[in-house]
């Protein structure tokens, strides 16, 4: 399992090599919303030999927009071609309603979950490989339980989860809906992202994917469950995306390193 960091602007792509220089990560994840003005081969340049992932935020392919769909599809084969991409995932989630702009992403249907099978597999050819979808970090309750609509999903169109291992924890605070069921899901497996959380400002009731604190007791215990099962390539991208301490980055990285090895499912060393 290689274990990486994500890169969401220039300012962290500078922590990122600091983190390989120390040896922490195997590879980086690129948030490529955030390099769109950038030339690949300089980021390739910059961060040497290390392998790269590939991450879209604001796609909206389930709402599409061909100008915009066309864009993604431009950025992703120009990062494909320079860069080398070890995958390619894209969040599933509303960021519109009746055409006006979301301030947060808004969690799906599952009761109404054709379109997005629809979807999904519609953008998954354009893009012209297996596509990683992330789960969500649920606030509700939903009379389908989310890993069981997943599993469908893969089912019908071959693509593979993006197991944020901490989006499932934060849905199961939230809603009950127990985050070990994930690991029963076909498509679970190879592409793996992990976080902290936090109570939400507006309300201690609710927890939400912060990204900004250290990771969670319960979420490096599951780690360790869903490590025990991956498959010999798969990636883990510890995320950051605000209160960017390089020390509680690497102690992060560190703790999960850790948690993958109770696995015993460590074939990639940390770099020297």
């Amino acid at each position: 399992m290689l274990i990486g960091v994500n890169v969401t602007s220039p300012d962290t792509l500078e922590l990122a090599c600091a983190l390989r220089d120390s040896g922490h990560v195997d590879f980086v994840e690129v948030l490529i919303d955030g390099f769109a003005h950038l030339d690949p081969k300089e980021f390739r340049r910059t961060v040497g030999d290390l392998p790269v992932g590939c991450h879209i935020m604001l796609s909206r392919f389930l709402d599409p927009d061909r100008a915009r769909l066309d864009h993604y599809l431009d950025l992703v084969n120009r990062w494909r071609a320079d860069c080398g991409l070890l995958y390619v995932s894209d969040h599933i989630a509303h960021f519109s309603h009746n055409g006006q702009p979301l301030s947060l992403a808004l969690e799906v249907d599952y009761r109404a979950w054709q379109p997005v099978i629809d979807s999904v597999r519609a953008w998954q050819e354009e893009l012209g490989t297996v596509l990683a979808v992330e789960n969500f970090p649920s606030q509700a309750p939903c009379d389908i339980p989310q890993a069981r609509a997943y599993a469908e999903l893969v089912e019908a169109t071959g693509c593979e989860v993006l197991m944020d291992v901490s989006n499932a924890v934060v849905a199961e605070l939230n809603t009950g809906q127990p985050a070990a069921a994930w690991a029963e899901v076909p498509g679970v497996g190879r592409r793996f992202h992990l976080a902290g959380y936090s109570p939400s400002p507006t309300s201690d009731s609710l927890i939400i994917d912060s990204h900004d604190s250290p990771v969670s007791d319960d979420t490096l215990d599951l780690v360790t469950l869903f490590a025990g099962r991956a498959a010999p390539d798969a990636t883990l991208v510890v995320e950051r995306d605000a209160n960017h301490d390089l020390d509680e980055w690497r102690t992060d990285l560190d703790r999960t390193r850790a948690a993958v090895v109770a696995a015993r499912r460590l074939h990639q060393p940390r770099r020297a």
